[in-house]
């Protein structure tokens, strides 16, 4: 080592922070606690479901609204009618890249609040959208407030994200309960998915459209009324974020560690710090991106042609039979939800084995249902097969992919980045339901199944080559890796961060980083680094095990 007190500077082990967990003082309390500790954090992704699954669930109710825009097309032109799916994941995607990078900037708290002001006033243009009364104006300023909603919803992903790992780590009640916490605060889009279905559901039998046919104008008040509704709830969540949201603990920690190195050694900043995550994290990059990539193909292309699967499941149905069938669908999905958060923290099984075998199921259930097409859509008993293996692969998409994807992003980068790469990686998934979206629109039905069969192959084979196991794996220790690459001094690590069971087979075999894991060298570090923390001078044994750095 060049320096031989460079060693001293780096982290030593995990920050020390303020943060206490209060203890509750009943049962009904501690569930209560343990409620809000994620389902409040979790509302922006509730919103995000809420307002982004109902696109595929309020066609039928925009066909009757306006049957010369959505039907026979006199009105608007009918590429155009087909832009307001993809539309809005272009805004998403902007908005995962812009917050991202502006959330390891300016915070948590601050990037938090600025997506959630954005969500409510496009959560309150949409309310209003049905209210216009020409067919293409309509259609147009549904597209912009959809797109405005986008873009908040967009950062949403990383500050949620980032947020809940980072939250779970700076408390030492919960912080062997990381993944379960990040999971249950994105189980806010399984909620807000079924919860959408329900307020529809409920507002059509309220306005007594039960029977074949729908009235415009009560479809229009539907429409607006359950957008009112995600609305009321956007409006708690800004109030919550603007009153009573704190900073992240780990960011503030890791950016005050920042500087310091930057000032004292580097010189070179931010851009520096990402360049070189991008050098040394990048197959990380891949998986996170390419493994989002498939599920948001297959999850997103399923839930936007939602409508259309359901029709075809049950052809002789009413729409409000149909939406029965859709609420129900959702109930199965928020199941798996609720079992990955139960199982994500388990050494047996942990985020990879989740994320894979999520993926093969899905490739497997897919291809049955391409195969079996035909068979399938010929009778009542192959309908009812179908219904199975169409609930059955939402089940495990969310017990598997969809879940881990959201949390793997927020844990395999150092804090620094961390949001910056989240974004990437969520866009990156993003791309995938634009493709899923134009495609699906082309192909047969049968065709889609084959797709989304391979792309949930092709996402076993990403998680399998690229993704490390974070399960245990502290992300202090993640961070004190990352400090050892960013003062060129990474050989000279020997932590956890390097063990063998949270490498990746591409950083195992091919970059070989599990040759530096030692644990005996690294307690000894680790030694050296507290004694300079606490002011003390070197010692002769620490003088020894610099010498052989």
């Amino acid at each position: 080592m060049q320096d031989q007190h460079k060693l001293r500077r780096l982290s030593a082990q995990d920050a020390v922070y303020t943060h206490t967990h209060k203890q509750p003082t009943s049962m009904l309390a501690s569930l209560w606690s343990w409620y809000i500790s994620w389902a409040i954090p979790g509302l922006g992704m509730f919103s995000e479901a809420y307002i982004i699954f109902s696109l595929g669930l309020t066609k039928p109710l925009q066909k009757a609204m306006f049957p010369t825009c959505f039907k026979t097309h006199d009105a608007c032109p009918e590429a155009i009618t087909h832009v307001q799916n993809y539309i809005q994941l272009c805004g998403i995607i902007a908005g995962m890249l812009a917050f991202g990078a502006l959330g390891d900037y300016m915070g948590r708290r601050w990037g938090s609040r600025i997506v959630a002001s954005i969500m409510l006033s496009g959560t309150i243009l949409l309310t209003f959208s049905p209210l216009v009364p020409n067919p293409a104006t309509f259609l147009n300023f549904y597209i912009f407030a959809a797109t405005w909603y986008g873009f908040g919803v967009g950062g949403e992903y990383p500050m949620a994200s980032a947020s809940a790992a980072e939250r779970s780590q700076s408390d030492e009640a919960l912080r062997h309960r990381r993944g379960e916490q990040v999971v249950l605060t994105f189980s806010g889009q399984g909620m807000g998915n079924f919860v959408n279905g329900c307020v529809i559901l409920i507002m059509m039998a309220w306005f007594g459209m039960t029977g074949p046919t729908l009235d415009p104008t009560k479809a229009r008040d539907v429409i607006s009324i359950q957008f009112a509704v995600g609305a009321a709830v956007s409006v708690f969540m800004v109030l919550w974020r603007w009153f009573k949201l704190k900073e992240s603990e780990v960011w503030e920690a890791e950016k005050h560690d920042f500087d310091e190195i930057t000032e004292n050694e580097l010189h070179k900043g931010k851009r520096y710090l990402t360049l070189n995550a991008f050098a040394n994290f990048w197959p990380r990059l891949a998986a996170t991106s390419m493994a989002w990539v498939a599920n948001d193909f297959a999850f997103y292309g399923n839930k936007l042609f939602q409508s259309t699967f359901i029709a075809l499941l049950y052809p002789k149905a009413t729409e409000f039979e149909r939406m029965q069938w859709t609420v129900l669908n959702s109930a199965v999905s928020l199941m798996g939800y609720f079992c990955a958060a139960a199982l994500i923290d388990k050494k047996w099984y942990g985020r990879c084995r989740m994320q894979n075998v999520g993926f093969l199921m899905m490739f497997v259930l897919f291809l049955i249902c391409g195969v079996a097409f035909p068979t399938l859509t010929a009778s009542e008993a192959g309908l009812r097969a179908f219904q199975f293996l169409y609930f059955f692969s939402s089940f495990w998409n969310q017990f598997g992919p969809n879940c881990t994807t959201w949390l793997v992003a927020a844990e395999v980068f150092p804090t620094d980045v961390r949001g910056t790469f989240q974004g990437i990686s969520a866009a990156m998934g993003k791309v995938g339901a634009i493709i899923a979206d134009i495609v699906f629109g082309y192909v047969s039905t049968r065709t889609t199944f084959y797709m989304s069969a391979a792309f949930g192959l092709a996402g076993a084979l990403v998680t399998w080559l690229f993704l490390p196991d974070t399960t245990g794996l502290s992300l202090d220790e993640l961070d004190r890796m990352a400090k050892y690459m960013l003062s060129n001094e990474f050989e000279h690590y020997h932590g956890e961060a390097v063990n063998p069971k949270h490498l990746s087979t591409w950083e195992r075999y091919v970059l070989k980083w599990h040759r530096h894991y030692d644990p005996e060298m690294d307690r000894k570090h680790k030694a050296i680094q507290l004694a300079k923390s606490m002011g003390k001078e070197l010692s002769a044994l620490e003088k020894e095990v610099l010498s052989k750095c």
